[in-house]
């Protein structure tokens, strides 16, 4: 989970959620400057407080009081999320080595102009030949030379 904790207020509420209170009047945390000045106490408290409970049970008790928390997803679960779903964020392509590919959609989205995968990644070497004659001007000779000469 992450906490986004910004102010002494909410540094007071995660204290007293954590069971700390008295953090919250410790020199070493008191203000913004002090925490960062103890990050590695202060976090190893915090960190130490969270092992006793799940992260569902904390992010619950955290905005209840207005801490600013969020879970953070797995990769599995971020694909799996209704929203990356709802955004057609997993797209499948067809993949000449290895079939059906799910990957990644285009993560921005225009109202008027649609935005798709289109192709598969590109084999090792598939685009050599197309790549050299248009963007270098290379002819087919040239191109046999350095195939030749193990260059690609």
């Amino acid at each position: 989970m992450a906490l986004a904790i910004g102010n002494e207020r909410q540094f007071a509420r995660t204290a007293e959620v954590l069971g700390h209170p008295e953090w919250a009047n410790d020199e070493r945390f008191n203000s913004n400057r002090a925490r960062v000045e103890h990050r590695a106490v202060i976090d190893g408290q915090i960190n130490a407080a969270l092992a006793q409970d799940d992260a569902d049970a904390w992010l619950a008790k955290l905005m209840a009081v207005g801490v600013p928390c969020g879970r953070i997803n797995t990769v599995a679960d971020a694909l799996d999320d209704p929203h990356t779903l709802a955004r057609d964020m997993i797209e499948t392509v067809e993949h000449p080595t290895i079939g059906a590919l799910k990957m990644l959609g285009i993560p921005f989205k225009f109202s008027d102009t649609t935005c798709s995968v289109r192709r598969a990644p590109p084999t090792l070497g598939q685009h050599n030949d197309e790549i050299l004659t248009q963007e270098l001007g290379l002819d087919e000779k040239s191109i046999a030379e350095l195939r030749q000469a193990k260059v690609i």
